[in-house]
């Protein structure tokens, strides 16, 4: 819902906003706050095609963004003038009016559903936004007889440099002010992470009073002024960093966001391109912008609301003509959309379909969708200031939140059987003798694969490199082609319940952290043994990146996929440890491709004191279909044929680790039973008496 406001005798406005409670917004802002440009934001949500999902955002629109943004920018202005003052340094009114100035009116270009339409019209808010400030509009009329035409100049460039890391001014305020409207905790970000979360009925950890009372200010070698934010905050900067990441992933870009993104595409371009439809009446905002998608009249583009949209959307839906179209549009239809494992490929599901429908074209159906997301949710061009002591770093020095979530990329495959059976023209008692093989065919695509490995101990001393170079020669003699070779190191910390229930089952859930390329990648798995063949052992994996080795949050991920492991029973630390220096070989033989590791691990129990043993293994790991298995036999029988000092091992890491350190238990079990060290806890002396009943 929109915002209510008084109008008060100094001509400000007096906001009643669900998020801070009053917000005071002063002359001559208030009248700005007033243009109908700006009221029509109250007719834009903020969240685009989330509201599919998370039905409360259906409440939250651009118009209270924008207010509660300006009010955030507004504490912390407040703050920074105070900071200054002790040192005798004003902010000019003049900049302080283009800051709050942009910061109000960052969003007056979004179109209906905001981000979405953007996909449709590939013409960017900010760009829109220009076209307003400068367009027969009244916002143009009102900004230029309050501030003039020279500070509306300023105000549009500083709004187009909101996402340009090229500064197009030089004075010393601007990098500041800068900060506050675009950058790792601005204003704008702060309200909508706050305000977001409010309207799905998330509870927000971000506390923007801890935030303004650790800003500070320092003076950089070009006598430009920045942002300085004090240690004592830096977890709240934090709560910033997880919030963005986790609404990132569990709501802007979650499946049935980008679906419906794609979708409302699809709409407008299926009207586009379709005769018949061009005779359905639907609201002219909806047709204007299907024929015309750059939508040049400014006019027309700021007539545009979601409520007409969606009107179109249901004329649409009931439409006889195309009923691919009224399925489309028909949104509720989104839940038709089955998810499908994305390592699969659209190419793969046609084959499928070609296969299952002989005779029908498949090629160009809207059944099978394919979206890859991708954002960068940390710049680190954009530089924030942590002051450490006496030390002033980098925000990226100073938490370990910013490398595992620099990126945030995902693909989502989706097949929807109705509409296809729709496109194809089929009846739905005919698409009854499909139906069983087309469940097969999804059941078959979602099929976790299970993962093959053999294993071998290396026994004796030996020469990595030329036991290296000797396996990979058998290897290319029996028709196997190298593809790559790399190197790495993990270190693997593994947990289990205090009665090793984990160990006993032959699973285990380990978090490892992995160097390559000069990158650390944190990511716990969770092994639960499948079967045990004759020579391999095979596995289901549970697998999860993580932005800190966090076991609480682990189990809170994890928790609900166990297959009746229940992780609440894990201990809260690691009960063994393996660094490992692995060589990984990749080899391909007929389109089968096997991974070939040599591993040089050290183990140490933490339950024993951290007894330590060392070990030498080979795996060999080929994921997937039956021939998998077939080709690590044929691998089997060269391997064992050829080298005597390779015994076949079907003992996970885990298992491996703690066999080896209970085999040196005696010698150090008095340190166990006569330690007064405090470390030991009761929860440790239990483990160490469950390991003594394991020997």
């Amino acid at each position: 819902m929109s915002f209510i406001y008084k109008k008060n005798k100094d001509n400000s406005l007096t906001v009643r906003d669900e998020i801070y409670g009053d917000i005071n917004i002063p002359y001559p802002f208030s009248k700005i706050v007033l243009t109908k440009e700006m009221q029509r934001l109250a007719n834009i949500s903020q969240n685009g095609f989330s509201q599919l999902e998370f039905k409360g955002l259906e409440h939250n629109n651009r118009l209270n963004h924008s207010v509660g943004a300006f009010n955030v920018m507004s504490m912390f202005l407040r703050r920074l003038e105070k900071i200054l003052k002790e040192y005798d340094i004003e902010i000019s009114n003049d900049d302080k009016e283009i800051a709050l100035c942009s910061l109000l009116l960052h969003d007056i270009g979004h179109g209906p559903f905001s981000h979405s339409l953007e996909l449709v019209t590939k013409y960017s808010h900010e760009q829109r936004t220009i076209d307003i400030l400068f367009g027969n509009t009244e916002i143009n009329q009102v900004i230029t007889e309050i501030f003039g035409p020279e500070k509306l100049e300023k105000i549009a460039d500083f709004i187009l440099s909101i996402n340009d890391e090229k500064n197009t001014r030089k004075d010393s305020f601007y990098k500041l002010l800068k900060s506050l409207v675009s950058h790792q905790i601005d204003a704008d970000r702060i309200d909508y992470l706050i305000r977001d979360a409010h309207y799905i009925g998330f509870s927000s950890a971000i506390d923007i009073n801890r935030i303004k009372t650790s800003m500070n200010v320092i003076v950089n070698n070009n006598q430009e002024y920045e942002l300085l934010i004090d240690k004592k905050g830096l977890s709240s900067i934090e709560n910033v960093l997880l919030q963005r990441y986790q609404m990132y992933r569990d709501v802007y870009l979650s499946p049935i966001s980008v679906l419906g993104d794609w979708i409302f595409e699809k709409i407008i371009d299926r009207y586009k391109n379709s005769d018949v439809l061009k005779n359905v009446e639907v609201d002219d905002s909806f047709k204007s912008l299907a024929t015309n998608p750059n939508i040049e009249n400014l006019d027309l583009f700021l007539k545009m609301k979601d409520s007409d949209f969606k009107k179109s959307f249901q004329v649409l839906s009931q439409n006889d003509v195309d009923l691919v179209m009224a399925y489309l549009c028909d949104f509720d239809n989104i839940k038709d959309y089955v998810l499908i494992n994305n390592e699969v490929s659209i190419n793969k599901i046609k084959n499928r379909l070609k296969e299952i429908f002989n005779g029908f074209d498949v090629e160009n159906t809207l059944s099978i969708v394919e979206i890859e997301t991708k954002v960068k949710l940390y710049k680190k061009e954009q530089r924030l200031n942590i002051k450490n002591g006496n030390r002033i770093m980098d925000l990226s020095e100073c938490t370990n939140l910013i490398r595992p979530q620099d990126v945030l990329e995902d693909k989502y495959v989706f097949f929807n059987p109705e509409l296809l059976r729709i496109e194809l023209g089929l009846s739905l008692e005919q698409f009854k003798q499909y139906e069983k093989e087309v469940n097969k065919m999804i059941d078959d695509l979602n099929k976790k694969p299970e993962e093959f490995e053999l294993k071998y101990i290396i026994m004796g001393n030996y020469n990595e490199k030329c036991l290296l170079d000797k396996i990979i020669l058998l290897f290319e003699q029996n028709g196997f082609e190298v593809k790559n070779i790399s190197k790495k190191q993990n270190v693997d910390e593994y947990y289990d319940t205090k009665k090793l229930k984990l160990y006993k089952n032959d699973g285990s859930l380990r978090i490892r952290k992995v160097w390559q390329d000069d990158k650390e990648k944190i990511k716990a798995t969770l092994k639960l043994p499948l079967e045990r063949g004759e020579i391999y052992s095979s596995r289901r994996e549970i697998e999860e990146y993580m932005i800190d080795d966090n076991v609480t949050a682990l189990k809170t991920t994890m928790g609900k996929i166990t297959n009746g492991i229940n992780l609440d029973q894990i201990l809260n630390f690691p009960i063994l440890k393996s660094c490992t220096e692995r060589t990984d070989i990749i080899l391909d033989k007929n389109g089968v491709q096997v991974c070939l590791s040599f591993d040089n691990s050290f183990y140490f129990n933490h339950i024993l004191n951290d007894l330590s043993a060392d070990d030498r293994m080979i795996e060999i790991e080929a994921i997937g279909e039956l021939n998998n298995r077939i080709i690590l036999n044929e691998i089997h029988d060269f391997i064992t044929t050829n080298f005597d000092n390779l015994m076949v091992s079907k003992q996970s890491k885990y298992e491996r680790g703690i066999s080896k350190t209970i085999c040196l238990y005696n010698d150090f079990i008095w340190k166990i039973e006569n330690s007064e060290n405090e470390l030991y806890n009761k929860e440790k002396e239990d483990v160490s008496v469950m390991i003594k009943k394991l020997k």
